[in-house]
């Protein structure tokens, strides 16, 4: 993570599949504050294709610049 320098926090996710297979997940970003609540600052999910230990970057953005934290999240995709 890193802050912008109009004070935006920026995140870059390193996501990796360590299945023997090819696997498609969902990932999107939670900001949230010092305190760690959410700011309502949440991106979309992005869809993701990973083969075989393939691995992809997938940079986050928040609109606010009070974001100091963040929750990643990522679910499989149906």
């Amino acid at each position: 993570k890193r802050t912008l320098d109009d004070g935006r926090l920026e995140v870059v996710a390193h996501v990796r599949n360590r299945e023997p297979r090819r696997i498609q997940v969902q990932i999107n970003c939670v900001f949230k504050d010092e305190q760690g609540f959410s700011l309502g600052d949440e991106t979309p999910f992005v869809n993701l294709i990973l083969t075989e230990n393939a691995q992809e970057d997938v940079r986050f953005t928040s609109l606010n610049p009070k974001a100091k934290d963040f929750t990643l999240r990522i679910r499989q995709a149906h």
